[in-house]
């Protein structure tokens, strides 16, 4: 009986490996558009599969998985953002709530793998500067008072500039979404 029961555990183990590699990127991406940092990321991720796995029994059809883990990373980043709640630069719990329930109508099918394309192409499409500051605003740990500082600008005027960058890179990417 315990071959039985080690052959379904197996079973469920490699169910599981299978649902959630074909799922990583879409989650990942999922992930990235709540919080916009890739050391963040990376901890929710891992965080959320912890979570994934201890809930796996509750998942009924393999259909559902996508939907599911949503749900349970939504959850690890409002986990996330209370462990953080004393970083200033954290999105509130209803702006969370919003982008991901934005970002769950978007994520339908490979959609994102298709503007993740797009939005590379557009990258290349600014100035190397303004490239570069993008990057390092959302691939650093340096805070945007710090970033302000080594370039000589206010904070407020670094807002605005990467303000200015997102929306011409969103409205590019909206752009070519709408072409194709």
């Amino acid at each position: 009986m315990t071959t039985n029961n080690s052959l379904h555990a197996h079973a469920e183990v490699e169910r599981f490996v299978r649902l959630l590699t074909a799922n990583e990127r879409r989650l990942r991406a999922f992930l990235f558009q709540l919080v916009v940092d890739r050391d963040a990321v990376d901890e929710i991720m891992q965080d959320a599969c912890t979570s994934l796995w201890k809930k796996f029994s509750q998942l009924d059809d393999d259909e559902g998985f996508l939907p599911w883990a949503y749900v349970v990373c939504r959850y690890e980043v409002l986990m996330y953002r209370r462990k953080r709640a004393r970083d200033r630069l954290v999105f509130d719990e209803g702006l969370i709530e919003q982008i991901a329930n934005e970002a769950t109508e978007r994520a339908a099918g490979d959609q994102i793998d298709q503007r993740q394309t797009y939005l590379k192409d557009c990258l290349t499409q600014l100035r190397e500067a303004d490239r570069r500051l993008l990057m390092t605003a959302y691939g650093s740990k340096a805070t945007i008072i710090e970033m302000a500082e080594q370039l000589n600008l206010t904070s407020n005027a670094l807002y605005k500039t990467l303000g200015r960058l997102r929306r011409r890179l969103k409205g590019c990417v909206k752009g070519k979404l709408a072409t194709s």
